[in-house]
């Protein structure tokens, strides 16, 4: 972990520890516990690509992910609060669509070629360290607004994908594609985080959604790519990128304390 993310850190709690001296009290949320159960799906930004020689290229398709974990919320009941957690996901290496041009493969393919390919990562371990703002807009309804950071344990890992073709008689191959991408060496990465939503106090039950956007501060996976040996066309590559950021909805249920019998 950096020293800028570090320092970003010590402030975020600073300021947290100085705004829970004054604090409004929702009283309808005091009967709820702090730990809740998260998840919800993601959708990961498509990764780029930077062509460096050749006209070939592919095109990159959206990711769909899903997060899961806890949230310990330290003042459930207040206006402002510190909200952490863990959650997990499972990361991605790439989901792309390549087209072969006929003439650049086997005379045994009649017209071009495509196909989508898609592979994903081992699982990551994330820890939000998150500002959030509660504002009851009706009796058993809040509007949530939430910013600060995640730091997120993903280990050094890489990812490969080799298209290859065969003749009719399957005597003959040929490798026309290769993608090669790599996550960070360092294994502790960060992220910025913004969101908003809604939660309802429902009986025994506060259930909570918001919807968020998570920025990290370095790409997730980064490589390049080429075609080669074509029958017809001649080389092409270039430079691969994954950000790992994503917009996601989180969704959380928390059970209300158990009543202590005098």
């Amino acid at each position: 972990m950096n020293k800028s993310l570090l320092g970003l850190i010590l402030i975020t709690l600073f300021s947290l520890s100085a705004i829970a001296q004054s604090n409004k009290e929702y009283k309808i949320l005091s009967k709820f516990k702090k730990l809740s159960i998260v998840g919800g799906p993601v959708l990961y930004n498509k990764a780029k690509i930077y062509p460096q020689y050749g006209n070939y290229i592919f095109e990159n398709k959206p990711i769909w992910g899903f997060n899961a974990g806890l949230e310990y919320d330290f003042y459930p009941d207040r206006k402002w609060s510190f909200v952490t957690g863990i959650l997990v996901a499972l990361e991605h290496v790439y989901n792309i669509q390549c087209t072969f041009k006929k003439e650049d493969i086997y005379t045994n393919f009649n017209e071009d070629y495509t196909d989508e390919f898609k592979m994903s990562a081992m699982p990551s371990f994330s820890a939000p360290l998150l500002l959030r703002l509660n504002i009851q807009i009706s009796q058993k309804t809040f509007a949530n607004f939430l910013t600060g950071l995640k730091v997120m344990y993903f280990p050094a890992g890489n990812g490969e994908l080799t298209v290859v073709f065969h003749n009719e008689d399957d005597t003959e191959a040929r490798e026309e594609f290769h993608l090669s991408a790599d996550s960070p060496e360092n294994s502790f990465q960060g992220s910025f985080v913004i969101g908003t939503g809604l939660s309802f106090a429902i009986n025994k039950v506060l259930l909570k959604s918001n919807l968020v956007y998570v920025m990290n501060f370095q790409n997730t996976m980064t490589g390049n790519y080429m075609f080669y040996n074509l029958l017809s066309s001649p080389p092409a590559g270039g430079d691969y990128e994954l950000s790992g950021n994503y917009l996601g909805l989180w969704l959380s249920v928390t059970i209300a304390k158990k009543k202590i019998k005098e």
